[in-house]
């Protein structure tokens, strides 16, 4: 490859001494010819000697990288640059990526499911929906998804070379023996000939052994009830291993080293299995060139059996292309594509398939089939599933059973029984109304409704008088739907509304006699806060055409009874108030670095910052005082003026967004103005040392506290972060002399999009400040601080405004329009 050999030369130029990325001189003694042809034999161990003394040489990754790039290798030489580099330190680099041999106890070959490209989700989704691919779709790397091999040795696995067996006898005589299968397929044992195990099943060969070891042991031909008897068994220690050649439609065709144990299915799990035109019938097992089995994996999928063949050194798995395939959709139990053989029907499909489910139509199935260039649609009846052959391409479909319920009536609402019922059992409505149980007691007892179908649809509705015999003895037909009324369903009095201090305030339904103690009630009682002396009952009056309401107040007691029943009407409300001597404590919370943090009471309606802050005890070291911050919640206390404060502040500063915490506290740097607002918290800045050396005085920064304020001590913070439409977002240390500029430009300057004469500051303790215009002319910009933000916004973007292409284009069209008019003299 040219960017290897590109990469090796220049790694032995770096390691030759090369001090600069312009050296053209080649180390003394060293030709350019001699160094090419050095270099295109280097070989693995060679390679990661180069880089090994480019690192000691004090070369970079970066610095390689550039001189590779000047020798004009491409991005994925680069890449690979990496991986060799990075492989070094661990000592494990591999520069060809083309490798599909790994030994390993199964032959997966991670590295090679890591490269396979992805397929396209359409042809990933016609694999997955073929009949018995759901088996190889495991994660081949996932250890807890590969097919175990560690299974008892079974009696018809062939022996060969390389197995080593553990031969064990006991009884009379009792003695173990380890032995490995030589090439010629023998093993040794002491005082015995070779004895020849090759080619032999398990069984086979403790036959074997029991013969010829009982030149040494006579026990093992002796009786079972002789007590010189000796017993032999035969297992198998290690099995050896094999190399497999997996080839054809596999999703990794490679060649495999694996245990001589595995199956042909298993082998197969080690490729990832046949790909999207794989066979699953046809797998072809060739040993010595020859066709030695043909497995139809379906009759594993299908029955659960697998022809008991192991794989011996250089077989071949071949798996070719299928025949052809139909497709099974709708009421089987399985669905997806299955691969078919010549001359098979329907009847094979079926049991592939598992047959139909239980909602589905039996008798029949729904073909639709390829007939030169169209589709053509035909039936085929199940009996006669075996006289049917399909042909490639078929679409085989099943319909479901119409869940509708064919010489049956319903009744539903106020019965005891609500159901379906069959039309033999029940002829009347009387009939149907005995069948169910009857009606209940909420059930309406004067009438019912029965729906009756025409051609499927309910589009007929029939009283019936339950009063009336004649109505009793109404006759049914199939399909008829009766529904018996429930009064509770049909009254609605009204509703009463419990507010204030209750354990459960809403609203609830009203009924007649409802009293002011039941209303209570069902509110779950009093609040240890409520007024019991003073409960407010608002009901709706009408006098004189004009509509009021009436207030009327009453002393309950504690059991929620009153001096006399009150009575309820309906649609009222009732107000339970809190006590007058019940004042709840207000708190806010200090956070950041105070000497005593944590949540401190509003002692009273004038309670400031400052009095906080004197309370805590002070500040630790570090603290920096001019980033103090109180996060308040906006809500619908707020008043309006407050809101348009903010609002106006935002349209001063030219901002399509208001900054209200840029600390992050609560993960919403920027909030649309578009929001609501009372869902928001805003930031209010102070400046802390101006707080504290005018002891309180200065009011601007010490605000009156009010329930749930959050105030936050930051540390000093000596960067300055610049962000927005800048070359590169960045941090710079603060100097008392630097300017917002200079920031910018230490950040690599103004982008194109950049609207530099609306750049603004926000500060640490969240105040912002935009730069202003001065006659109109200079830009007069905000000072800077440690720990402030700067901000370059966008520019908006004018969808109307018409570039100079166009002016360029409107200008020559009116020219020539102006020529054309005064050659023709208009």
């Amino acid at each position: 490859m040219k960017g290897i050999r590109i990469f090796i030369i220049t790694l032995f130029f770096l390691s030759a001494g090369i001090t600069s990325l312009q050296a053209q001189r080649l180390p003394s003694g060293i030709s350019k010819n001699q160094a090419k042809t050095t270099l295109q034999s280097a070989n693995q161990e060679q390679l990661n000697g180069y880089i090994n003394q480019a690192k000691a040489s004090g070369y970079s990754l970066n610095e390689v990288k550039s001189i590779l790039r000047a020798q004009g290798a491409s991005l994925e030489e680069i890449n690979q640059l990496d991986k060799l580099w990075n492989a070094t330190e661990t000592g494990i680099a591999q520069i060809d990526p083309t490798i599909t041999t790994l030994q390993s106890n199964f032959g997966i070959n991670p590295l090679m499911s890591d490269s396979q490209d992805e397929v396209d989700d359409e042809n990933d989704l016609f694999r997955i929906k073929r009949f018995g691919s759901n088996y190889f779709n495991q994660k081949q790397s996932s250890p807890e998804t590969v097919p175990q091999l560690y299974i008892a040795t079974p009696s018809d696995y062939q022996l060969g070379p390389g197995d080593e067996l553990l031969i064990t006898l006991y009884g009379a005589s009792e003695e173990s023996y380890t032995v490995q299968l030589s090439r010629e397929g023998t093993i040794k044992i002491d005082r015995l000939a070779p004895i020849f195990l090759s080619g032999l099943s398990i069984s086979e060969a403790k036959k074997r052994l029991t013969e010829r070891f009982s030149v040494i042991y006579t026990g093992l031909l002796a009786s079972a009830n002789d007590p010189s008897k000796v017993l032999l068994t035969l297992s198998l220690q290690n099995a050896r291993s094999v190399v497999v050649n997996i080839t054809g439609q596999v999703e990794n065709p490679g060649t495999y080293t694996l245990s001589a144990y595995t199956s042909v299915l298993n082998a197969l799990y080690a490729a990832g299995g046949p790909n999207q035109v794989g066979s699953y019938r046809v797998v072809k097992l060739l040993r010595d060139g020859k066709i030695f089995k043909e497995i139809d994996l379906y009759d594993f999928f299908a029955g659960g059996k697998l022809p008991s063949i192991y794989l011996q050194d250089q077989d071949v798995l071949q798996v070719p292309a299928f025949d052809s395939q139909v497709e099974l959709k709708g009421a089987f139990k399985t669905t997806g594509y299955f691969e078919l053989k010549k001359e098979e029907s329907l009847l094979e499909v079926l049991r592939f398939s598992g047959g139909f489910l239980s909602d589905g139509y039996k008798e029949q199935v729904f073909v639709n089939r390829i007939v030169d260039f169209k589709r053509q649609s035909t039936t085929l009846k199940s009996s006669e599933a075996a006289m049917h052959l399909l042909k490639d391409g078929d679409v085989i479909e099943a319909s479901w059973v119409n869940e509708d319920v064919e010489n049956a009536v319903k009744i539903e609402g106020a019965v005891y029984v609500p159901g379906t019922y069959s039309l033999s059992a029940v002829q009347s409505v009387g009939d149907l109304l005995k069948e169910a149980g009857g009606l209940t007691q909420q059930a309406l007892s004067s009438e019912a409704i029965l729906f009756r179908k025409d051609k499927g649809v309910e589009n007929t509705i029939i009283t019936i008088d339950l009063n009336s015999q004649n109505s009793l003895i109404f006759s049914l037909k199939d399909g008829d739907r009766l529904f018996i009324a429930n009064t509770n369903d049909l009254s609605d009095l009204g509703k009463i509304t419990v507010s204030g201090e209750v354990n459960r305030p809403g609203v609830f339904e009203f009924k007649q006699g409802m009293t002011l103690t039941d209303a209570l009630i069902l509110a779950e009682g009093f609040t240890s806060d409520a007024n019991i002396e003073f409960v407010s009952v608002y009901s709706g009056s009408i006098y004189q055409d004009e509509a009021f309401a009436k207030a009327e107040n009453y002393m309950v007691n504690k059991d929620l009874t009153t001096k006399s029943s009150i009575p309820i009407r309906v649609n009222s409300l009732i107000v339970v108030r809190k006590r007058t001597d019940i004042i709840n404590v207000e708190k806010v919370t200090l956070e950041g670095l105070s000497t005593n943090p944590g949540i401190y009471g509003i002692k009273n309606n004038n309670y400031r910052l400052y009095d906080l802050l004197k309370d805590s005890g002070g500040f630790l070291k570090d603290a920096y005082l001019k980033g103090i911050s109180i996060s308040r919640a906006f809500n619908n206390n707020n008043n309006n003026n407050q809101k348009s404060s903010i609002l106006e502040q935002a349209v001063i500063q030219g901002e399509e967004s208001i900054q209200f915490d840029f600390e992050g506290r609560d993960n919403q740097n920027n909030l649309s103005l578009g929001d609501k607002l009372q869902d928001l918290t805003i930031v209010i800045g102070i400046d802390g040392e101006k707080l504290m050396n005018s002891k309180g005085e200065d009011l601007a920064n010490n605000p009156i506290l009010e329930d749930g304020d959050q105030i936050f001590i930051p540390k000093m913070d000596n960067t300055i972060t610049i962000i927005g439409e800048i070359q590169k977002s960045s941090k710079v240390v603060f100097n008392k002399t630097i300017s917002l500029r200079e920031a910018i430009y230490l950040s690599g300057g103004y982008s194109q999009d950049a609207k530099k004469s609306k750049s603004y500051v926000i500060y640490k303790n969240g105040r912002i400040k935009a730069r202003k215009k001065i006659l109109g002319i200079f830009n007069l910009d905000p000072k800077l601080e440690p720990g402030v933000t700067v901000v370059v916004p966008q520019k908006k973007v004018r969808e109307n405004r018409t570039s100079i292409t166009e002016i360029v284009g409107i200008t020559s069209s009116l020219a020539t329009v102006a020529l054309l008019i005064r050659q023709l003299g208009l």
